[in-house]
């Protein structure tokens, strides 16, 4: 059975690339280049805000999101 899911985990491609520009994939590679998954998710989140101004939000969603995918939550 497929893993259901939800929040974070089910935003669609076409709503981060509307909202911030980039899709999914792109961020990871953002994130890959700067060895984002060995990094604490509160620093990928800053990084994601300072170096490529994307607001509070949309950071910490991308930043989870990335972990998530990575494997580095569950």
């Amino acid at each position: 059975m497929a893993e259901q899911k939800w929040g974070i985990k089910a935003i669609r491609e076409k709503t981060v690339l509307e909202a911030t520009g980039k899709g999914w994939e792109e961020w990871f590679e953002i994130l890959d280049k700067w060895d984002g998954g060995e990094k604490r998710h509160s620093a990928n989140a800053v990084y994601l805000r300072d170096e490529h101004g994307l607001g509070a939000w949309w950071s910490h969603a991308v930043a989870f999101r990335y972990e998530w995918e990575k494997g580095f939550k569950q």
